[in-house]
């Protein structure tokens, strides 16, 4: 028998979907599990959680904090040690970790802990606000001692600061003032120039046409050639891009380190340096004006020029340098400031500058000893507050005297200073035939040097050390061999009187010293490039941070000691022991080229360096002028975390410095890096993520936070949570 099954009777649609899908896990139980472990893992538990702290409840003080899931683990860990397997936590032992692990004063801790038992949320509340856990102890403006000369202080300095880039080509910018001074820096740079700008209606080829040969040499003067040049390569300039924008070529801005991001032809929409500092249309008006054949700098024909002498800088004109150090002096602090003048500007401009800082800065300039204070004594720093200092060199009493000019050497011919332009480094990059300007001072600008002079170094022997007043300006190199032939005069005459060093002329690309070799051998102004954030930056940012520029040099640096027979080598120092556990971080800053949907395919690992007073270095041996030989004992690395929320494993995030030799922890440093791991999943050609640096004296021990900043120096929302063990020998 057949049975006939109808056929079933299908709907029809006007027009028919794609037939649906299962979605399903294409593989086999166990993997599947996993994958959904690894998903919820990334999308849930690394993305940082708030937490709701509660104050007191008498000052109403409420805070939310966002903590990674590794950062949390580690805390309920430290507080799950604490409370000892009770269900709380006592207020005995939370007094005892406050004390011993992490520093806190017993009167403060008996203060604040006012409760017998603490739950979780509440011990962190508590931890949080009323004690902090930040890794650097701020430094406290109402504690600072301006009872001292000024010579007794370190200083915030510096070098060619009207410069935005490398140092042989780009636009000079009063905006690079405003950020140096606004950052903190107290000592900045101005090299003055004559101005042979030319008139709007001519070239700079044809101004000279019609002025008669003898006036015109005068015109353009050895001092003034570059000054010619300069302009002749912005008509230049101006001319190729209005060649390019008649053709339709877009400019392509090369971004290599040695091109300045300011060096761009024609406006940009994004003016940025290696500061981070972004211009406003309304900033940059300030030094360049807009016309319909492109951008030019307005330079008053009579008034001196600032610029870097025989390079390729454009300049900027030297009143709008004095109003914009003028709109942002004492915005952030009262200290006062000194201004570097490196004078190449002939008597009449010199008169110029005079009248312009007398105008621009009335009220504000020294031009006079303190009423309290005569010529014969240094001022105190309490007594110079809202003040402008002018250093510049002495008028000369004869031509002989004003013309000397050598190389440094222990036996006491002359070593030339930055009031010169060119050092012995200068002249090997530069032109060896060309002759040097020897600009004389005129009296008025002279007269300005009240309390701040520039003296050439002779020996320390000389009549001009008997001055209180004198500064010697040196080459970095220079330092460091006067420090291994004469280390204990070189150490006794920076306790009593001003030196600064400033960079060989070799780092075009705007590099730094260490600075820190030269404040341990008494150096109060160590002039840094603010062009480029690299080691050196990162220590003098350490230094001064919450300062305001001026930093008091620790016993046995000062001129006021009781013993004044103190050498190099007799100040007392403490040895320690050191160490540094990474535990987790969140927000790490991605390095550059990596894209932010990459993130959880960051590997960062913690490089870790002490900058610390090597023992030939006190005692002046061999190796003293290399640059930064440190021990390998010195720098430590963890080993690798996972994305940008990292949790670091307890085999490799131990960093131990054992038997560190008696330093001053006031000039020394624990300077961190964050890298990516290049060896693991994303090849890149920049690793460099992060860093933070702290001096060791205001390195805070136990559970602490570090704040990172990018390699550019600006804040970031990325930290790591340490921890911080220091034991004195």
């Amino acid at each position: 028998m057949c049975f006939r099954m109808p056929k079933r009777l299908m709907k029809k649609t006007p027009a028919e979907s794609p037939p649906q899908r299962r979605l399903t896990f294409n593989v086999n139980g166990t993997e599947a599990i996993s994958s959904l472990k690894r998903a919820l893992n990334i999308s849930l538990f690394l993305t940082p959680t708030v937490i709701h702290l509660q104050g007191d409840g008498k000052t109403n003080e409420r805070r939310d904090i966002y903590l990674s899931a590794a950062i949390q683990r580690s805390l309920r860990t430290l507080f799950s040690d604490l409370r000892r397997g009770e269900p709380t936590l006592a207020r005995k032992h939370f007094q005892e970790f406050l004390e011993s692990a992490q520093g806190e004063s017993r009167d403060k801790v008996s203060t604040l802990l006012t409760e017998d038992t603490y739950t979780f949320e509440r011990f962190l509340a508590v931890w949080w606000i009323h004690f902090g856990l930040d890794i650097e102890r701020q430094a406290s403006p109402d504690d600072k001692d301006l009872t001292k000369p000024i010579s007794n202080y370190f200083i915030d300095s510096s070098h060619n600061t009207y410069l935005p880039g490398n140092q042989l080509s780009g636009k000079a910018t009063v905006e690079t003032y405003k950020r140096a001074l606004l950052q903190g820096c107290r000592c900045v740079e101005i090299d003055v120039w004559d101005n042979i700008s030319p008139s709007p209606n001519k070239s700079v080829a044809g101004s000279a046409q019609g002025i008669p040969r003898s006036e015109r040499s005068l015109k353009f003067h050895k001092g003034s050639l570059h000054t010619a040049a300069a302009h002749v390569k912005a008509a230049v300039d101006d001319k190729l891009a209005r060649t390019k924008e008649f053709l339709g070529v877009e400019h392509v801005h090369s971004h290599s380190p040695g091109c300045s991001k300011f060096d761009v032809s024609g406006p940009s929409t994004s003016r940025e340096n290696e500061l981070g500092l972004d211009l406003t249309d309304a900033d940059y008006r300030a030094s360049i004006e807009q016309s319909s054949s492109g951008w030019k700098p307005v330079l008053p024909r009579d008034e001196p020029i600032v610029m870097h002498g025989w390079t390729f800088n454009q300049p900027i004109g030297f009143r709008q340098v004095c109003k914009a150090i003028r709109e942002v002096a004492f915005e952030t602090t009262n200290l006062p400031i000194i201004i570097s003048l490196e004078v190449h500007a002939l008597a009449d401009q010199q008169e110029k500058m005079v009248q312009i800082m007398k105008q621009e800065w009335a009220g504000l300039l020294i031009e006079k000893p303190h009423e309290t204070c005569p010529n014969g004594q240094m001022p105190r720093l309490e007594e110079l507050l809202n003040k402008i200092l002018v250093k510049v060199k002495k008028a000369s009493l004869s031509t002989e005297s004003s013309m000397g000019l050598g190389a440094l050497s222990p036996k006491g011919t002359i070593v030339e200073d930055d009031a010169a332009s060119i050092s012995e480094d200068d002249r090997s990059i530069r032109s060896a035939k060309r002759p040097q300007p020897k600009v004389p001072i005129c009296e008025n600008l002279s007269n300005l040097a009240v309390y701040t002079h520039s003296e050439h170094f002779v020996n320390f022997e000389s009549f001009t050390v008997k001055s209180p007043s004198h500064i010697f300006s040196i080459s970095e190199n220079k330092i460091l061999d006067l420090w291994e032939s004469k280390r204990d005069d070189l150490f006794a005459h920076n306790r009593h009187f001003f030196m600064r060093a400033y960079p060989k002329a070799t780092r075009v690309n705007s590099s730094n010293p260490d600075p820190s070799l030269f404040w341990r051998k008494g150096v109060q102004m160590v002039a840094m490039n603010w062009q480029k954030w690299d080691e050196g930056m990162m220590l003098n940012k350490a230094m001064f941070s919450g300062e305001h520029g001026w930093v008091l040099k620790p016993t046995g640096f000062r001129s006021d000691e009781e013993t004044l027979s103190v050498q190099a080598t007799d100040i007392s120092y403490r040895p320690f022991d050191l160490t540094i556990t990474v535990l987790a971080g969140q927000h790490i800053p991605l390095p550059e080229g990596m894209p932010h949907h990459k993130a959880h395919s960051l590997r960062p690992l913690v490089k870790c360096e002490l900058h610390i007073e090597k023992a030939d270095e006190r005692s002046g041996g061999p190796g003293e002028g290399g640059i930064r030989l440190r021990p390998i004992d010195w720098k430590k690395q963890t080993g690798s975390g996972r994305t940008d929320h990292p949790e670091f494993g307890a085999d490799h995030r131990e960093l131990c410095f054992k038997r560190i030799h008696k330093v001053e922890e006031s000039l020394s440093f624990v300077r961190f890096r964050v890298e990516h791991d290049q060896s693991r999943l994303i090849p890149l050609k920049e690793t460099f993520a992060a860093w933070a640096c702290i001096r060791l004296d205001r390195l805070t021990t136990g559970h602490r936070i570090i704040r990172l900043l990018d390699p550019n120096g600006n804040e970031t929302n990325g930290v790591l949570l340490v921890r911080v063990l220091k034991q004195y020998r």
